[in-house]
């Protein structure tokens, strides 16, 4: 296993040059709405190895109901840049591609919470941990809640093989194979709930 900070070189040139077999966490795409992307027409996706939930973080005396997609519309979002945006464009919403939203994107996280206090923007969408572990290091919980109801996505963390890798099959089953062995023994569950108890501690 290798430690590579430098995710944009983990699929190119690592995994397409096979100096490197599979690359992990990654998120998959709208693969189905668009199969054209990079990651869909080069990668095979394990199946997910943890998920999370992509939440709205709002400011307290500005709240903003989320029942339906619709609720969104017009609305100004901040996600860093550099983030994934395809949950905010998959086909059967195109919040973005069809202009129902405005999406800031600044250099950090704490960038989208500063515009988020500031008025400049309706929400913060992001995944949950990464959200409330900066609501506490910017000491923000007295300003900032998380929108109850729904969240925007739940995104999986995958493992990518390169779909020219000439073991791909073989190293898909193995990923599958065991994560499916540990989840029938109870073994996931309790690294799991290991896990989330540190993180809900903190």
């Amino acid at each position: 296993v290798h430690c590579v900070n430098d995710w944009s070189s983990q699929l190119d040139p690592l995994m397409t040059a096979a100096m490197m077999d599979m690359a992990f966490p990654w998120y998959k795409p709208d693969c189905a709405g668009s199969p054209d992307t990079y990651r869909c027409a080069n990668f095979h996706f394990s199946d997910p190895m943890f998920e999370m939930l992509i939440l709205l973080f709002v400011d307290k005396t500005r709240p903003v109901p989320f029942a339906q997609d619709a609720d969104i519309e017009g609305k100004t979002l901040c996600r860093p840049a550099g983030y994934f945006t395809h949950d905010l464009d998959r086909a059967d919403r195109r919040w973005i591609s069809d202009g129902k939203i405005t999406l800031k994107q600044p250099a950090t996280v704490k960038g989208c919470f500063d515009m988020l206090v500031a008025g400049e923007v309706d929400a913060v969408a992001m995944n949950e941990f990464t959200g409330r572990a900066a609501i506490k290091s910017l000491n923000l919980k007295d300003q900032v809640e998380v929108v109850q109801g729904r969240p925007i996505s739940i995104e999986g963390l995958h493992v990518l093989v390169h779909k020219d890798h000439p073991d791909a099959d073989a190293l898909l089953s193995t990923i599958n194979g065991g994560l499916d062995a540990i989840k029938a023994s109870g073994a996931y569950q309790q690294v799991i709930d290991r896990h989330m108890t540190k993180i809900w501690a903190d």
